[in-house]
């Protein structure tokens, strides 16, 4: 939300920056991501109002809580649908498909994603400078985390093996040696 505000301070330049394409699709992404993640409850509370008074289709007086009843289960089903696509998707390309199991867990995660975006949305004007981080790092079973763990094992018996061989000395000494090179040089 931030991001998106500061951004819009000047729009005419923003578009002027991006172009076009650039400008809507930064609207898509950065405003529209917060955006859903706000209304989701709203048309939840919707559909849950429209199948609850009966939800018949087109029936009279019924037809003004229908249409919108149909309108939010529509958005709520397309919505989870694509949301777990491109999970399903992200697990696919990292060899999880495993994993997809959690994916049923969709509607709860976007509950959740709404949560948070209201109390951001609160805080973005009760407490501004409040900023709430996240931790991100690399899954245990990721991959690229794998990988990284393996280079640095290897990375480490490398070393440990030049200094057994006394091409290389401790830190502690390098950075004596360091030193006393550059005045050796400097001489």
């Amino acid at each position: 939300m931030q991001t998106w505000l500061v951004h819009m301070r000047e729009p005419v330049r923003l578009l002027r920056d991006l172009g076009l394409p650039g400008f809507l699709g930064f609207q898509l992404m950065v405003g529209g991501n917060a955006l859903a993640a706000l209304v989701h409850p709203l048309f939840m509370a919707g559909l849950i109002y429209a199948l609850a008074s009966g939800g018949e289709v087109l029936n009279g007086d019924r037809a003004a809580l229908s249409v919108p009843g149909a309108l939010y289960g529509a958005a709520a089903i397309i919505g989870y649908l694509s949301s777990a696509f491109l999970g399903w998707l992200g697990l696919k390309r990292r060899g999880l498909v495993s994993a997809a199991w959690v994916l049923l867990l969709t509607p709860v995660h976007w509950l959740m994603l709404s949560y948070a975006a209201w109390r951001a949305l609160l805080q973005l004007f009760f407490a501004p400078y409040a900023w709430e981080k996240t931790a991100h790092g690399l899954a245990k079973t990721s991959h690229r985390a794998t990988r990284i763990t393996r280079a640095l094992l290897h990375l480490e018996r490398e070393i440990d093996g030049l200094k057994k061989r006394g091409e290389l000395s401790a830190m502690g000494d390098s950075t004596a040696r360091s030193g006393q090179m550059r005045r050796t040089r400097s001489e």
